[in-house]
């Protein structure tokens, strides 16, 4: 019997490289701007996006939109004829439509090939840690079960905290009421949120970029141990090497990430953002 296929979205931010080595497919998702509809990962590099929104006139908010329903079908057709088994591991249900059209696509199939769908309540690097986990232990030859059994036991264990400069992109989302928006946008306040299962939680407010570090590295010092960890920016470079100088000094030797926030993720948070996600130590 052929091995799991392992299928995400481009949410999950991984290169090319490390795709193909893990012989994990990605279907990209659709970011829409003023110049255009562009796909993540294929026409569309972080760089791009942040350089497209800043060269757009007036109040714009890009969004996005998951591979379709025709995109998921497409693949799980190809796959069909080299394996009875997929994983389909996605962005969080209640960021995207992506768990929802591959919940579609998966009836074409029922009785003819396994496949399932698992919505990861994660985003971003959250997401590549539990897509890469998957692979590895599909390209070792565990069955379905066991690969979604790993990535369910590892879900409760992942944790993304983050801090955003502007408040209309939470508005829109529903996350704070237009008189919330309108009063942190004149008093400069900026918000701390978490993805905690699956959504977008506000937890406290800060007044300057340095207590949102200062908030940022709290909320890691947490916790004792690290498996995984990558700092996300734009927009906050500064304060980006803040942090990671922080850390590193709190986690002597534990190697953290850089990466910019990827537009799947950023059509959430706005044009500036700092976040670290972590992946702590399974017991």
């Amino acid at each position: 019997m052929a091995r799991v296929a392992v299928v995400t979205d481009s949410n999950a931010y991984l290169s090319p490289r490390l795709a193909q080595r893990l012989n994990i497919l990605v279907l990209p998702h659709s970011i829409h701007l003023p110049q255009g509809t562009f796909k993540e990962g294929v026409d569309l590099t972080p760089a791009d996006y942040f350089r497209l929104l800043k060269e757009a006139k007036g109040d714009v908010l890009p969004r996005a939109t998951g591979p379709s329903v025709e995109t998921f079908s497409d693949l799980y057709g190809r796959l069909l004829k080299q394996t009875d088994q997929v994983l389909s591991l996605h962005m969080s249900s209640h960021l995207s439509d992506t768990v929802e059209n591959a919940r579609q696509a998966r009836r074409s199939y029922l009785g003819r090939c396994t496949i399932e769908v698992v919505d990861s309540l994660s985003t971003s690097v959250g997401l590549g840690y539990l897509v890469q986990t998957a692979a590895v232990a599909a390209a070792a030859g565990h069955n379905l079960e066991d690969c979604i059994r790993l990535v369910r036991g590892l879900m409760p264990h992942i944790y993304l905290f983050f801090l955003v400069k502007h408040l209309p992109y939470l508005e829109r989302e529903g996350r704070i009421s237009p008189a919330q928006a309108f009063l942190g946008s004149m008093l400069n306040v900026m918000p701390l949120l978490q993805i905690e299962d699956g959504e977008i939680i506000p937890l406290e407010k800060v007044r300057t970029s340095q207590q949102g570090v200062e908030k940022l590295f709290d909320y890691v010092s947490e916790f004792g141990h690290l498996q995984k960890a990558a700092v996300l920016q734009n927009g906050f470079a500064k304060e980006q090497q803040a942090l990671l100088e922080r850390l590193e000094l709190a986690y002597p030797g534990h190697p953290f990430t850089l990466l910019s926030c990827n537009p799947s993720l950023a059509v959430h948070l706005g044009p500036e953002a700092m976040g670290v996600v972590v992946l702590e130590v399974v017991s």
